[in-house]
Protein backbone atom coordinates (compact mmCIF):
# COMPACT_ATOMS: atom_id res chain seq x y z
CA UNK A 1 0.00 0.00 0.00
CA UNK A 2 1.32 3.38 -0.98
CA UNK A 3 2.02 5.72 1.93
CA UNK A 4 0.72 9.28 1.53
CA UNK A 5 2.86 12.37 2.07
CA UNK A 6 0.83 13.15 5.18
CA UNK A 7 1.52 9.69 6.63
CA UNK A 8 5.24 10.11 5.98
CA UNK A 9 5.25 13.43 7.83
CA UNK A 10 3.35 11.86 10.74
CA UNK A 11 5.70 8.86 10.89
CA UNK A 12 8.75 11.09 10.79
CA UNK A 13 7.39 13.19 13.64
CA UNK A 14 6.50 10.08 15.64
CA UNK A 15 10.10 8.90 15.35
CA UNK A 16 11.40 12.29 16.47
CA UNK A 17 9.02 12.37 19.43
CA UNK A 18 9.97 8.82 20.42
CA UNK A 19 13.68 9.64 20.31
CA UNK A 20 13.21 12.71 22.50
CA UNK A 21 11.11 10.82 25.07
CA UNK A 22 13.48 7.85 25.29
CA UNK A 23 16.62 9.94 25.58
CA UNK A 24 15.01 11.99 28.35
CA UNK A 25 14.09 8.74 30.15
CA UNK A 26 17.16 6.60 29.51
CA UNK A 27 19.94 8.85 28.29
CA UNK A 28 21.75 9.06 24.98
CA UNK A 29 23.86 5.90 25.13
CA UNK A 30 21.09 3.64 26.42
CA UNK A 31 18.70 4.60 23.62
CA UNK A 32 18.95 2.44 20.51
CA UNK A 33 17.42 2.83 17.08
CA UNK A 34 15.42 -0.33 17.72
CA UNK A 35 13.95 1.15 20.89
CA UNK A 36 13.08 4.34 19.04
CA UNK A 37 11.34 2.36 16.30
CA UNK A 38 9.26 0.40 18.80
CA UNK A 39 8.34 3.53 20.75
CA UNK A 40 7.25 5.18 17.49
CA UNK A 41 5.26 2.11 16.44
CA UNK A 42 7.22 1.43 13.25
CA UNK A 43 9.32 -1.50 12.08
CA UNK A 44 13.00 -1.78 12.92
CA UNK A 45 13.87 -1.33 9.25
CA UNK A 46 11.36 1.48 8.67
CA UNK A 47 13.09 3.87 11.04
CA UNK A 48 16.20 3.76 8.84
CA UNK A 49 14.17 4.89 5.84
CA UNK A 50 13.67 8.19 7.65
CA UNK A 51 16.89 8.54 9.63
CA UNK A 52 20.02 6.54 8.78
CA UNK A 53 21.59 7.13 12.21
CA UNK A 54 20.63 8.23 15.69
CA UNK A 55 22.63 11.41 15.14
CA UNK A 56 20.47 12.21 12.08
CA UNK A 57 17.44 12.26 14.37
CA UNK A 58 19.14 14.86 16.56
CA UNK A 59 19.99 17.06 13.56
CA UNK A 60 16.39 16.86 12.37
CA UNK A 61 15.11 17.82 15.81
CA UNK A 62 17.30 20.93 16.00
CA UNK A 63 16.59 21.87 12.41
CA UNK A 64 12.88 21.82 13.22
CA UNK A 65 13.24 23.89 16.39
CA UNK A 66 15.38 26.61 14.78
CA UNK A 67 12.94 26.80 11.87
CA UNK A 68 10.03 26.97 14.33
CA UNK A 69 11.62 29.90 16.17
CA UNK A 70 12.24 31.79 12.92
CA UNK A 71 8.64 31.28 11.75
CA UNK A 72 7.23 32.34 15.14
CA UNK A 73 9.29 35.53 14.98
CA UNK A 74 7.98 36.34 11.51
CA UNK A 75 4.43 35.96 12.81
CA UNK A 76 4.98 38.28 15.79
CA UNK A 77 2.48 41.14 15.90
CA UNK A 78 4.02 44.51 15.10
CA UNK A 79 7.36 43.01 14.06
CA UNK A 80 7.96 45.82 11.57
CA UNK A 81 8.07 48.30 14.44
CA UNK A 82 10.65 46.38 16.47
CA UNK A 83 14.07 47.89 17.02
CA UNK A 84 17.11 45.80 16.17
CA UNK A 85 17.58 44.78 19.79
CA UNK A 86 13.89 43.93 20.25
CA UNK A 87 13.91 41.79 17.11
CA UNK A 88 17.05 39.87 18.03
CA UNK A 89 15.88 39.33 21.61
CA UNK A 90 12.53 38.10 20.33
CA UNK A 91 14.37 35.56 18.17
CA UNK A 92 16.20 34.20 21.20
CA UNK A 93 13.02 34.14 23.26
CA UNK A 94 11.22 32.15 20.56
CA UNK A 95 14.12 29.73 20.33
CA UNK A 96 14.25 29.06 24.07
CA UNK A 97 10.46 28.73 24.11
CA UNK A 98 10.70 26.08 21.39
CA UNK A 99 13.39 24.23 23.37
CA UNK A 100 11.68 24.45 26.77
CA UNK A 101 9.46 21.32 26.57
CA UNK A 102 12.52 19.20 25.71
CA UNK A 103 15.12 20.86 27.94
CA UNK A 104 16.33 17.51 29.31
CA UNK A 105 16.81 16.26 25.75
CA UNK A 106 19.00 19.29 25.03
CA UNK A 107 21.04 18.61 28.15
CA UNK A 108 21.77 15.13 26.79
CA UNK A 109 22.47 16.04 23.16
CA UNK A 110 23.29 19.74 22.67
CA UNK A 111 27.04 19.52 23.20
CA UNK A 112 27.46 16.40 21.06
CA UNK A 113 25.53 17.97 18.17
CA UNK A 114 27.08 21.43 18.15
CA UNK A 115 30.59 20.93 19.53
CA UNK A 116 31.69 17.60 18.10
CA UNK A 117 31.72 18.71 14.45
CA UNK A 118 33.28 21.40 12.32
CA UNK A 119 31.28 24.67 12.43
CA UNK A 120 30.89 24.40 8.64
CA UNK A 121 29.89 20.74 8.50
CA UNK A 122 27.20 19.67 6.06
CA UNK A 123 24.90 18.45 8.84
CA UNK A 124 24.86 21.82 10.61
CA UNK A 125 23.95 23.94 7.60
CA UNK A 126 20.20 23.16 7.56
CA UNK A 127 20.06 23.90 11.30
CA UNK A 128 21.92 27.20 10.97
CA UNK A 129 20.15 28.52 7.88
CA UNK A 130 16.89 29.72 9.53
CA UNK A 131 18.90 31.44 12.26
CA UNK A 132 21.24 33.16 9.78
CA UNK A 133 18.27 34.35 7.72
CA UNK A 134 16.47 35.71 10.80
CA UNK A 135 19.54 37.67 11.96
CA UNK A 136 20.23 38.98 8.45
CA UNK A 137 16.58 40.06 8.16
CA UNK A 138 16.90 41.94 11.47
CA UNK A 139 19.97 43.77 10.14
CA UNK A 140 18.19 44.62 6.87
CA UNK A 141 15.13 45.96 8.69
CA UNK A 142 17.34 48.08 10.96
CA UNK A 143 19.20 49.53 7.96
CA UNK A 144 15.93 50.36 6.18
CA UNK A 145 14.79 52.33 9.24
CA UNK A 146 18.13 54.12 9.53
CA UNK A 147 19.03 52.42 12.79
CA UNK A 148 22.12 50.79 11.25
CA UNK A 149 24.58 51.86 8.58
CA UNK A 150 25.91 49.45 5.98
CA UNK A 151 28.28 47.15 7.83
CA UNK A 152 31.62 45.71 6.87
CA UNK A 153 32.00 41.99 7.47
CA UNK A 154 28.23 41.54 7.91
CA UNK A 155 28.39 37.83 7.13
CA UNK A 156 31.06 37.39 9.81
CA UNK A 157 28.92 39.27 12.33
CA UNK A 158 25.93 37.05 11.55
CA UNK A 159 28.08 34.02 12.30
CA UNK A 160 29.28 35.60 15.53
CA UNK A 161 25.64 35.77 16.60
CA UNK A 162 25.44 32.03 15.97
CA UNK A 163 28.32 31.45 18.39
CA UNK A 164 26.61 33.79 20.84
CA UNK A 165 23.41 31.77 20.45
CA UNK A 166 25.16 28.52 21.33
CA UNK A 167 26.66 30.18 24.41
CA UNK A 168 23.26 31.46 25.53
CA UNK A 169 21.66 28.03 25.17
CA UNK A 170 24.48 26.42 27.17
CA UNK A 171 23.99 29.02 29.90
CA UNK A 172 20.22 28.43 29.87
CA UNK A 173 20.71 24.67 30.24
CA UNK A 174 22.64 25.32 33.46
CA UNK A 175 20.34 28.09 34.71
CA UNK A 176 18.48 27.11 37.89
CA UNK A 177 16.99 30.54 38.59
CA UNK A 178 13.22 30.93 38.81
CA UNK A 179 11.73 31.07 35.31
CA UNK A 180 15.29 31.35 34.00
CA UNK A 181 15.56 34.96 35.08
CA UNK A 182 19.35 34.85 34.99
CA UNK A 183 19.29 33.90 31.30
CA UNK A 184 16.88 36.74 30.53
CA UNK A 185 19.16 39.23 32.28
CA UNK A 186 22.21 37.86 30.45
CA UNK A 187 20.52 38.21 27.06
CA UNK A 188 19.24 41.70 27.86
CA UNK A 189 22.62 43.05 28.97
CA UNK A 190 24.78 41.38 26.30
CA UNK A 191 22.31 42.14 23.53
CA UNK A 192 22.22 45.79 24.59
CA UNK A 193 26.01 45.99 24.35
CA UNK A 194 26.15 44.12 21.04
CA UNK A 195 23.51 46.30 19.40
CA UNK A 196 25.21 49.46 20.69
CA UNK A 197 28.44 48.33 19.01
CA UNK A 198 26.58 47.62 15.78
CA UNK A 199 24.85 51.01 15.81
CA UNK A 200 28.21 52.68 16.39
CA UNK A 201 29.56 50.73 13.40
CA UNK A 202 32.59 49.73 15.43
CA UNK A 203 33.78 47.17 12.89
CA UNK A 204 34.01 49.79 10.11
CA UNK A 205 35.74 52.30 12.38
CA UNK A 206 38.23 49.71 13.59
CA UNK A 207 38.92 48.77 9.96
CA UNK A 208 39.50 52.43 9.08
CA UNK A 209 41.96 52.81 11.97
CA UNK A 210 43.88 49.66 11.00
CA UNK A 211 43.92 50.75 7.37
CA UNK A 212 45.25 54.19 8.32
CA UNK A 213 47.98 52.73 10.54
CA UNK A 214 48.99 50.29 7.82
CA UNK A 215 49.21 53.00 5.16
CA UNK A 216 50.87 55.56 7.42
CA UNK A 217 53.40 53.36 9.17
CA UNK A 218 53.86 49.91 7.65
CA UNK A 219 53.90 51.01 4.01
CA UNK A 220 55.99 54.10 4.85
CA UNK A 221 58.56 51.95 6.62
CA UNK A 222 58.65 49.56 3.71
CA UNK A 223 59.21 52.46 1.32
CA UNK A 224 61.95 53.93 3.48
CA UNK A 225 63.62 50.54 3.81
CA UNK A 226 63.64 49.97 0.07
CA UNK A 227 66.82 52.03 -0.67
CA UNK A 228 68.67 50.11 2.02
CA UNK A 229 67.43 46.86 0.62
CA UNK A 230 68.50 47.89 -2.88
CA UNK A 231 71.95 48.92 -1.58
CA UNK A 232 72.36 45.60 0.23
CA UNK A 233 71.41 43.78 -2.93
CA UNK A 234 74.05 45.78 -4.89
CA UNK A 235 76.77 44.95 -2.33
CA UNK A 236 75.89 41.25 -2.36
CA UNK A 237 75.86 41.19 -6.15
CA UNK A 238 79.23 42.98 -6.36
CA UNK A 239 80.71 40.60 -3.81
CA UNK A 240 79.52 37.58 -5.74
CA UNK A 241 80.81 38.98 -9.00
CA UNK A 242 84.14 39.85 -7.35
CA UNK A 243 84.44 36.32 -6.06
CA UNK A 244 83.87 34.98 -9.55
CA UNK A 245 86.52 37.37 -10.85
CA UNK A 246 89.05 36.19 -8.30
CA UNK A 247 88.39 32.62 -9.26
CA UNK A 248 88.86 33.51 -12.91
CA UNK A 249 92.18 35.27 -12.14
CA UNK A 250 93.54 32.23 -10.32
CA UNK A 251 92.75 30.09 -13.27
Amino acid sequence: MKISAKQKVETRQAILDAAVDLIIQNGFRATSMRAIARQAGVGDATVYNYFPTKEAIFYAYYEGRFAQAAVSLQQAEGLAEYTLQERLQALFEELLRAFLPDREFLQATFRSVFFSMSPNSRELRPIQEPFFEAVSAAFSAAKEKGELEDMLFEEVIVRLYWDYCLSVVLYWLKDESEQFTATSVLIDKTMDLGCALLRANVAAKAYDICSFLFRSHVLTRLESARPGADALKTIVTAFMEGGDGQKSTKR
